[in-house]
């Protein structure tokens, strides 16, 4: 039997592990940074399945040749990012893309021949106009100057 000394202190030491737990499973980073990657991964995710599809579906060779290039230049900048993130102490977001780009994927995959080039050249201007918003934002008032960073050179290398 234990001691109303011991009891106490057992309880004591059980209240705060119950406080301090809360606070020890926050996620780093801020909700802008955790935000800011989740949307970056989403894309770099959307743009190669995009360009996959389009490999797989397109004749056009001007087409293919620039699907194969957002796959190389996706492939480098999600290195990059979770490079980034990890050394931010960020959790790499799960793979996947959001609804919207969902809905944009289904509708290219669906699309055939000279059409699925037409429906792929739209995409990727609204795709990268967003990409690059979502870049400049971060890279002007993000607080993770890591990711800042990346999100500068994306900005570069969207414009370019």
């Amino acid at each position: 039997m234990m001691s109303r000394t011991t009891q106490a202190a057992t309880l004591s030491l059980a209240a705060a592990m119950f406080v301090v737990a809360p606070s020890a499973a926050q996620e780093a980073g801020s909700r802008q940074t955790r935000d800011f990657v989740q949307a970056a991964a989403q894309s770099d995710q959307f743009e190669t399945l995009a360009a996959d599809s389009v490999l797989t579906g397109s004749r056009d060779t001007e087409v293919r040749s620039f699907a194969q290039e957002m796959i190389r230049d996706h492939g480098g900048t999600t290195g990059t990012l979770k490079a980034a993130a990890a050394k931010a102490g960020i959790e790499q977001p799960a793979p996947g893309i959001a609804g919207d780009q969902a809905m944009f994927l289904a509708a290219l995959q669906s699309a055939r021949g000279g059409e699925l080039d037409k429906v792929y050249a739209r995409q990727q201007v609204l795709a990268h106009r967003a990409a690059f918003g979502v870049m400049l934002v971060y890279s002007r008032s993000g607080d993770d100057p890591t990711l800042r960073k990346v999100a500068a050179s994306e900005v570069k290398l969207i414009e370019s």
